[in-house]
């Protein structure tokens, strides 16, 4: 499963690279979280529900004009929801 999450974390960073009509803070917090998630991913101490419930909360603000960057945050939020905490 860490090898599917970091694969989804590295489609999160193209599509975040390649969105030029989002806001560029909502951009910059996204890009935070996914540097958060892959800087903890080999620490036994993660609260990755906490992480998932982040990435999910920053996703509602464009879920409607960008359905594949929404959908690539929820595999993500997904994947570490299912790791626990």
């Amino acid at each position: 499963m860490l090898s599917d999450l970091e694969d989804a974390l590295r489609q999160l960073h193209v599509a975040l690279e390649s969105i030029d009509n989002l806001d560029a803070e909502e951009v910059a917090r996204l890009k935070q979280a996914a540097s958060e998630i892959e800087a903890t991913l080999d620490s036994q101490d993660v609260d990755s529900a906490s992480l998932a419930k982040m990435l999910q909360q920053q996703t509602d603000a464009f879920q409607q004009s960008h359905p594949v960057l929404t959908r690539t945050v929820g595999r993500v939020a997904d994947m570490l929801s299912q790791m626990g905490t």
